[in-house]
C-alpha cells in the first residue's frame, strides 16, 4: 500500500506540473492566485515535513526572483507584481516536488502520464475532425475563450474540457492536449522526445516495443499540434540525435524507426498539400509563417511571428536604454506605441521588464546544471530548445523544459554514484 500511494503522489504532482502554466484549467477556472498560493503551501509542508523535498537551488533560485520582483517594483514605481513571481516560482517548485517525490521513479512515470494524456488528446482530435457535430454532444464544460471583431459586432469564441483534453473554436484543426494553444502543449512534448531520444537509459523501458510506441506517440502528437515552434523543436532534437548519438545497434533501429514514422509523416503532409494547397498543414504553419504568402524568401514578418519580432525589437531597445529594467507597466506602454498585439518573446521581454543583471542571472540559474551534468551535445540542444520555446511564449519558464536541470541536479549523487546513467 506504501508503494501505491507513493506512486499516487507522484502521479498528482507530475500532473500538477503538467497543469503550470497554459492549461485551460488555469486559465479560464483557476484563475486568481489562490492557485499559487496552494502549491506554494503544499511545497512549505512537504519542505518542513520531508527532507528529500528540500532543495538549495529552488530556494537561492526562488528568492533571487523574489528580490528582481522587489527591486524593479521599487525602481520602477510599480513595475512588478507579487503575481509575477508566482508565476515564476510555482513552475520551479512544481517540477522540484514531482522529482524529488521519487527520483528513481520519476522520468518513467513522467513519460507515463504524458503519453497517457497524448493518446487521449489524439483521439479526440480524430474524432472532432472527422466529425465535429460530436463536440457539442460532449458534456464537458463550456468556457469563453476570446472575442473578435468591433463592439456591437463582436464573435465570442469558446472551448470546451479541461481535465482530459480542450477543444478551443480558434483551433478547431488542431491538437491542443489540456492546453490554450498548440504551443504550449508542443513544450511537453518535445521535453519527452527529448528524455526518449537523450535519455532512454533513464527511463528503463521494459521492452523495446514500449520504447517504440512512446516515441510514435510523441511523434504523432507533434504532427497533430502543428505549431510550427513544435516542428522546429523536433526538427532539432531529431537531427541532433541522428548525427550524435554514437552507432550501435539499438540506436541505429531506432533512427531507422523514427525515419520510417517520419516519411510516413512527411508523405501524409505532402498528400495534404497537394489537395488542400492554402489550407492545409504545410502551407499554413510553415509556408506561409517562414516564407509570408508570396513564398519568395524568408520572412516572418507575416502572422504571429510578425507580433514577436516586435516585441524582440521593442524589448532589445528598451534593454539598451535601460539596462535596470523598465517594469511590465512601461514596456507595454513601449510595445503599444510600436505596434498593436505584440506578445510572447518572454525570453527577451524579461530582460526589458527586470534588467540585464537579474536576465543573466536567471539564465546561469538555468543553464548552470545542464553544462556541469550533461554532455555537450544535449546541453547544446536544450539551449536551442529553451530559446526556441522562450522567443515564441510568453512565460519564461515551463515545467517541462525545467524538468531537465533540476532533474540533472537532483540525480547528481545517483549519477556519481552508478545508479543512474
Amino acid at each position: 500500500m506504501k508503494v501505491k500511494i507513493s506512486a499516487i503522489t507522484q502521479y498528482f504532482l507530475i500532473y500538477i506540473m503538467l497543469l503550470v502554466p497554459g492549461s485551460c484549467l488555469f486559465a479560464k477556472y483557476l484563475t486568481g492566485d489562490q492557485k499559487y498560493y496552494a502549491i506554494i503551501i503544499m511545497y512549505i509542508i512537504l519542505y518542513a515535513l520531508n527532507k528529500k523535498y528540500r532543495c538549495n537551488y529552488s530556494l537561492i533560485f526562488s528568492i533571487l526572483l523574489l528580490i528582481f520582483v522587489v527591486f524593479t517594483r521599487l525602481y520602477t514605481n510599480g513595475g512588478a507584481g507579487i503575481s509575477a513571481w508566482f508565476q515564476f516560482v510555482v513552475c520551479i517548485i512544481s517540477t522540484q516536488m514531482a522529482i524529488s517525490a521519487n527520483k528513481r521513479e520519476f522520468l518513467r512515470r513522467w513519460i507515463n502520464l504524458v503519453q497517457i494524456f497524448a493518446v487521449i488528446s489524439i483521439i479526440f482530435w480524430v474524432a472532432f475532425l472527422v466529425s465535429p457535430s460530436l463536440v457539442n454532444a460532449w458534456p464537458a464544460v463550456t468556457f469563453d475563450t476570446q472575442t473578435m471583431g468591433t463592439k456591437g459586432y463582436e464573435i465570442y469564441l469558446h472551448g470546451k474540457g479541461v481535465l482530459l483534453y480542450s477543444y478551443l473554436e480558434i483551433h478547431p484543426t488542431r491538437n491542443c492536449g489540456i492546453y490554450t494553444e498548440p504551443g504550449v502543449y508542443q513544450i511537453v512534448l518535445n521535453s519527452a522526445l527529448f528524455v526518449l531520444l537523450f535519455w532512454r537509459e533513464k527511463i528503463g523501458f521494459k521492452s523495446e516495443i514500449e520504447y517504440k510506441r512512446a516515441v510514435f506517440i510523441v511523434l504523432l502528437s507533434l504532427i497533430t499540434c502543428q505549431s510550427t515552434t513544435g516542428y522546429i523543436g523536433m526538427l532539432f532534437i531529431i537531427l541532433f540525435f541522428y548525427f550524435s548519438r554514437k552507432k550501435d545497434h539499438n540506436t541505429s533501429k531506432v533512427k531507422l524507426y523514427i525515419t520510417g514514422v517520419m516519411a510516413v509523416g512527411f508523405i501524409v503532409l505532402l498528400v495534404d498539400y497537394a489537395y488542400r494547397g492554402t489550407e492545409s498543414i504545410v502551407y499554413i504553419q510553415i509556408i506561409h509563417k517562414l516564407f509570408g504568402d508570396n513564398g519568395s524568401g524568408f520572412n516572418i514578418s507575416e502572422g504571429t511571428g510578425l507580433y514577436r519580432l516586435g516585441t524582440i525589437i521593442v524589448s532589445l531597445a528598451s534593454v539598451i536604454k535601460h539596462p535596470l529594467g523598465v517594469g511590465y507597466d512601461t514596456l507595454n506602454v513601449l510595445k503599444k506605441e510600436y505596434a498593436s498585439g505584440l506578445v510572447a518573446a518572454s525570453v527577451v521581454a524579461f530582460a526589458a521588464v527586470y534588467g540585464i543583471i537579474p536576465w543573466i542571472i536567471s539564465m546561469y540559474m538555468v543553464f548552470k546544471p545542464v553544462m556541469k551534468y550533461e554532455k555537450l551535445v544535449p546541453g547544446i540542444l536544450f539551449a536551442i530548445l529553451f530559446f526556441n520555446t522562450t522567443l515564441a511564449q510568453t512565460d519564461l519558464f515551463y515545467p517541462s523544459l525545467m524538468m531537465i536541470p533540476l532533474y540533472l541536479l537532483l540525480n547528481k549523487r545517483l549519477v556519481r554514484r552508478g545508479e543512474l546513467t
